[in-house]
This record gives C-alpha cells, structure tokens and sequence, in this order.
C-alpha cells in the first residue's frame, strides 16, 4: 500500500472511530465512574472488539478477491457509495447515548469483565464492520499479495483504536461536559461525516485513477 493509500486508511478509520457511539460513551462512563485506572480494561476491550470487526472485514475482502475482476469491480463502487452514505448519516445524527453521570449503573468491576463488556459492545456496533467491508477493497486490486496488506490494515486501525479509546478515557471529563453544553453534538457528527465522505470521495477517484 502506497503512502497515499496509507494516509486515506487512516484518515478514514481515525473519523470512523472518533465518533461518539456505543463504545466511547461506555469508555467514558467506566473513567468517570471507576477513575481512569480502568483506561487498560477499556482500551483493551475497544481494540479486541475493534480486531475482530477488522477481522471480519479482511475475511469478507479475501471472499471478494476471489471474484471475477469485473465483479470485483462493481463491489469496490458499491464499497465507494456505502462509504458515503454511512457518512452521510453519520454527519446528520446525532452523538448515541443520553447524558453521561458519574453514576451511571456500570455491570462490571473487573478488570478482566469489564475488557469483556467494552469488546462485547464494541463488536455489536455492526456499523463498524459494515464500514470496513466497504472501506478495505478500496486499496486492494486482484492479483496483490494479500497478507502484507491485511497486516497494514490490522496493525493501523489497531494503533488508531488504542489512541482515540485512550484519549476518550483520559479526556472522560471534559468530553462529559463538553457533550452536556452541546446536547446535539451536531459539531462532532458534522467534522466525522465531511472527513468519511471525503475519504470515500477521495478512495472512488483514487480507484478511477489507478484505473
């Protein structure tokens, strides 16, 4: 994968998870209601939870691979227009979830169970992998050797799981007040869907190109 390539992966995964969902709303209730000493258990749970929506992407683009290259084709335009209809709806709703409490009735304590919890709600978030299974064609053609570019893919959104998770953790406060003066949260959702409908601009003309 080129640097160029690289740089839209990663712009494109980095919006997808900065979104305020299921995940980031559960990693900030568990720092505001347990402290921050919880940010291992619930980073490691995002990212386990992350891989295996990942995994399930690179299982889908391997079945692809095997498709006639018109086929192919046709599924890396689909992938393109899913990627702009899932940012469309991202920039108009708004952030999941009601407002966070210091309170909030949290089911687990420990550690091991709450990396269990984060990873469980993470890979019920469907839209994720659906996003992948679009995303990751954009940068694959037939006949490329599959394994280098899967482990790019992997090791990257990995990376970029455990670093927004983390910021979420160690930020719970201020992201739980700053979501409390902005109930819509329009501004987040807005800035996520431009940089997704860019990227799935960007990986079309970047396809038609190389073409």
């Amino acid at each position: 994968m080129s640097n160029a390539s690289w740089i839209v992966f990663a712009v494109a995964s980095v919006a997808l998870l900065a979104v305020p969902g299921r995940s980031a709303l559960l990693v900030i209730a568990y720092a505001l209601g347990h402290g921050k000493k919880t940010a291992f258990a619930t980073v490691t749970g995002v990212t386990l939870g992350n891989l295996v929506a990942i995994g399930v992407a690179l299982a889908a683009l391997l079945l692809m691979l095997q498709m006639p290259p018109a086929a192919y084709d046709y599924a890396i335009w689909f992938g393109s227009a899913f990627i702009v209809y899932v940012a469309v709806r991202t920039w108009r709703a708004p952030v999941a979830g009601g407002l966070i409490a210091d309170n909030d009735n949290l089911p687990e304590e420990k550690p091991l169970r709450v990396i269990a919890h984060c990873c469980r709600e993470t890979i019920r978030n469907t839209r994720n992998t659906l996003f992948l299974v679009a995303l990751l064609p954009q940068f694959m053609t037939a006949g490329e050797a599959f394994l280098p570019h899967a482990w790019e893919f992997a090791t990257t959104f990995a990376i970029l799981s455990v670093v927004t998770t983390l910021a979420y953790a160690l930020a719970a406060g201020k992201i739980r007040e700053f979501l409390r003066k902005h109930p819509k949260r329009r501004g987040i959702t807005r800035a996520s869907g431009t940089v997704l409908i860019a990227a799935g601009t960007v990986t079309a003309g970047y396809r038609k190109i190389a073409a």
